[in-house]
């Protein structure tokens, strides 16, 4: 009996063992977890943040190399799917959007990672609480940040205060990332952009208008002339043209590229739209080349119905340039 006894306490302890055994496993198994969260975390520290607020953020051969990227994402390159895995990105836009919004939210999607969609009406941004608290928040949520908003400021201040890359997707200075996707997009068009001449039409003070200048002063190796009435140059110095007369600025341009007449949050100006009438892309001009225009389009205003739908597949290609081109951008802060 006791022989028995003695049996069924060794088994019995041995079950205890194999219990504690096994959680003792399953604990050191937690532990590598968090050690290696921790290792992921301090490397993303000792990673440099990119931030991508203004072209001028980019070096040349960067600029070329998301400009080439972008263009053979398009072609078809899926080189990029799952860089974004385990990464969750931050959408936050104060303005509306279709392309820039959906073209990111899909990027990164296609690329592994999850997305987060926020606006400041549903975040305790429209009680008060203040942008430096708001980025230095999120920094410890998400991965980086995609911004669109009406003040260049506040992306400033995400990008200052918040330890995660930021996008800039459009603010009332400049939209990089559409530049750089109109530069793919000319690329596939024309098979390269160097040498080319492309002109802007319309209100030259513009935030698009002003990143063509920027990609204009980096890259340098295209022709640029901006057509627009007296008090509507461009703000930002550079050496581009500027031609009055809409019908000698348009001869010979390889490109032709048009933009809304009033931005988002700007207040609608009779004076104003008077002033660009000369300046609307229709029949009348001699064009020889392609135009574009970065959407949405008031047909009648900036461009005519029928001009519009005849370069209709230029645009669109154009519109959809944009996720290869969130894709490129994507994997340049991920690297």
């Amino acid at each position: 009996m006791k022989g028995e006894k003695k049996e069924m306490e060794e088994k019995e302890m041995g079950k205890e063992n194999e219990k504690w055994g096994k959680e003792d496993i399953g604990r050191k198994k937690e532990d590598i977890g968090r050690k290696k969260e921790d290792m992921d975390r301090k490397d993303r520290e000792k990673k440099k943040k990119i931030d991508l607020l203004t072209l001028f953020d980019l070096d040349r051969d960067t600029m070329l190399q998301l400009i080439d990227r972008t263009f053979h994402i398009y072609l078809g390159d899926r080189g990029y799917e799952g860089k974004l895995s385990g990464s969750v990105g931050l959408i936050f836009f104060e303005k509306p959007s279709t392309r820039t919004r959906i073209s990111f939210e899909s990027a990164i999607i296609r690329m592994g990672g999850g997305v987060i969609y926020s606006n400041p009406s549903e975040t305790q941004l429209s009680r008060g609480e203040e942008i430096m608290d708001f980025a230095r928040t999120v920094s410890g949520y998400v991965d980086f940040v995609v911004a669109r908003v009406y003040k260049h400021s506040v992306v400033e201040e995400l990008a200052k205060f918040g330890s995660i890359p930021v996008i800039n997707a459009l603010s009332d200075l400049s939209h990089p990332t559409q530049i750089i996707a109109d530069l793919a997009s000319i690329k596939h068009f024309l098979g390269d952009f160097q040498g080319k001449k492309i002109v802007f039409v319309g209100d030259a003070k513009n935030n698009v208008a002003r990143s063509w200048i920027e990609a204009h002063t980096i890259l340098g190796n295209f022709c640029l002339t901006f057509s627009c009435p007296e008090g509507f140059e461009p703000d930002l110095k550079g050496d581009y043209k500027i031609e009055r007369d809409l019908k000698i600025a348009v001869k010979d341009a390889n490109i032709i590229y048009t933009d809304v007449w009033f931005s988002m949050g700007e207040n609608f100006s009779e004076e104003k739209k008077r002033k660009l009438i000369p300046y609307r892309i229709d029949e009348t001009l001699p064009i020889s080349g392609i135009v574009m225009h970065c959407l949405p389009a008031h047909k009648g205003e900036e461009i005519s119905q029928g001009v519009f739908e005849k370069f209709q597949k230029y645009i669109f290609t154009q519109a959809h340039m944009k996720l290869s081109c969130a894709i490129s951008v994507l994997e340049l802060i991920a690297s």
